[in-house]
């Protein structure tokens, strides 16, 4: 199978390639995948959360891509993804003594905050926290023992305050390192199904790394204004005629395709930026209903390297338009970073657990 120059998704042929011994060609063709998917990943990345990668690629060496906040896989931190036969590996890795140094005493410092970053995760995501053994002649580091690798959802403030206390500890000892990492597995055959949509997937949860990330890093999320016409008329309350009945449908766009996911483009009005929403339309409605009863569903919201668990999309009375109303923090990156008439991509997924998660960005 010849490698092709467009990326068309992770296919099996890429994930069994890694569990043939001696198929050169096979496994050629799978690091060329890898390759165009890390770089259509990277395109995919909202700026500010590009902007904490120096540098990305495959590593020959590891035999997986990687995104780097170092301009080597594991001189600081990355996110990596590694596929295997029966699965795609996400992982984050903080691994830099450097980093970790500092890293460790800004987590020690505001534990409760560090503890609250880590346990928003999805419950599937593992927490590994290594202790490894530094030999002092060639540098190289051996596992010597965990000091906790579990789910995220079985952290508690008290193990974390003592696991990230003693990290601290020893990782200002010459003989000792204790690199951080988070990972999430996806079934293969679940990965091959996606086709290209793996690509907005995998943004998604490199953006629910950023808060971890920055924990380590320092690095804070920037509030980057988006360019506001010198016209545009000062705040004031809502006229009459600039209320949108909820029936009309106030934005422009096409629905693509709506089974575990759709891709929706909005316009977004004055009013939609002050109040904190954006419709959706009628045709979107039955994507988040549980029943025909409900009349508002729960989601997360995933916005500028951030999560958040305070919105929901509300069914509006008449003709059952469905709107995404925001919560505070979504809410004021709303006003930050988009002005009116500006398109923002809508990106909604239904999760195994039957959450729904919303990827909310600049459309181009």
């Amino acid at each position: 199978m010849q490698p092709s120059k467009e990326f068309s998704g992770l296919t099996m042929p890429v994930f069994s390639a890694f569990g043939w011994a001696g198929e050169e060609n096979a496994l050629k063709f799978a690091l060329a995948q890898l390759q165009l998917f890390i770089d259509a990943l990277y395109l995919r990345l909202p700026p500010d959360v590009r902007d904490d990668f120096s540098s990305r690629g495959l590593s020959p060496d590891n035999q997986n891509v990687y995104l780097a906040t170092g301009d080597s896989f594991d001189k600081e931190a990355y996110v990596a993804f590694n596929a295997r036969p029966m699965s795609l590996e996400v992982q984050l890795g903080i691994v830099g003594t450097n980093l970790l140094s500092k890293g460790l005493a800004a987590v020690n410092k505001d534990l409760t905050v560090a503890h609250h970053t880590l346990t928003q995760l999805d419950p599937n995501w593992t927490l590994r926290v290594q202790q490894m053994q530094i030999d002092p002649d060639s540098q190289e580091r051996a596992h010597h023992l965990d000091l906790f690798k579990d789910s995220v959802n079985n952290l508690s403030e008290d193990q974390a305050r003592e696991i990230f206390s003693r990290a601290a500890y020893l990782n200002e000892e010459d003989k000792w390192a204790t690199p951080i990492y988070l990972s999430l597995r996806l079934p293969s055959e679940r990965v091959a199904a996606m086709s290209t949509a793996v690509v907005d997937i995998s943004a998604d949860l490199v953006a629910t790394l950023m808060p971890t990330l920055r924990l380590f890093t320092g690095k804070k999320t920037r509030k980057a204004r988006a360019t506001r016409s010198t016209t545009k008329a000062p705040r004031r309350p809502a006229e009459a005629t600039e209320e949108t009945p909820p029936g009309e449908q106030a934005i422009t766009g096409s629905i693509k395709a709506m089974a575990d996911s759709f891709t929706y483009v909005a316009e977004l009005k004055p009013l939609h930026i002050r109040r904190g929403f954006v419709n959706l339309t009628a045709a979107h409605w039955p994507f988040f209903a549980a029943s025909n009863r409900m009349e508002t569903r729960d989601v997360t919201v995933v916005f500028g390297g951030r999560q958040d668990r305070h919105s929901s999309v509300w069914r509006l009375q008449p003709g059952d338009q469905a709107r995404l109303v925001l919560g505070p923090q979504v809410h004021e990156w709303l006003e930050e970073n988009f002005a009116n008439s500006e398109n923002i991509r809508v990106v909604a997924r239904r999760l195994d657990n039957d959450e729904i998660r919303i990827t909310l960005d600049a459309a181009g």
